[in-house]
C-alpha cells in the first residue's frame, strides 16, 4: 500500500517538476510528507540525526564518489551519475530531522539522480 503511494506520489511530482513547478508537498511521507522541487527531495523523520547521517553516507558511498563529509554538520557532498550531489541531515525538533537530497549537473537540476539517492536511503529507513 505506501509502495504504490509512494510511485504514485513521485510520478506526480516528477510531472509538476518537469511543467516547470517549483515546488510540490505531498502527504505521503515518513513524518508528514515530502516535498519535491526542480533539484530535490526533502522530508522529515521520527529518528536520530546521526541514524539517518550515517544511513545516507552508506547509500551515497555505494552510489558514487563521496567529495566531502561532516557529521556534525549533516553535510554530505558526492558525485553521482555524474551530478553533484548534496545530502542534508538537520534536526528540526528534539525528535524529527529532515533529510534533504539535492543533484545538480552543470548547473541544472537533475531530479532524478535525487529520487534515485532519495528512494535508496528510504529503503533502508
Amino acid at each position: 500500500m505506501i509502495g504504490r503511494r509512494l510511485r504514485t506520489a513521485l510520478l506526480v511530482g516528477a510531472g509538476i517538476c518537469l511543467s516547470g513547478c517549483a515546488a510540490l508537498l505531498i502527504g505521503a511521507g515518513a513524518a508528514g510528507g515530502y516535498a519535491i522541487s526542480k533539484d530535490s527531495i526533502r522530508n522529515h523523520f521520527d529518528m536520530s540525526a546521526s541514524h539517518l547521517f550515517r544511513i545516507s553516507r552508506d547509500v551515497v558511498k555505494e552510489a558514487g564518489l563521496i567529495t566531502a563529509e561532516d557529521e556534525r554538520q549533516g553535510l554530505i557532498t558526492a558525485m553521482v551519475e555524474g551530478a553533484n550531489v548534496t545530502v542534508t541531515v538537520k534536526p528540526v525538533s528534539h525528535k524529527t530531522v529532515e533529510l534533504k537530497v539535492r543533484a545538480r549537473q552543470m548547473l541544472l537540476p537533475k531530479i532524478d539522480v535525487a529520487q534515485v539517492v532519495y528512494n535508496r536511503i528510504l529503503e533502508r529507513l
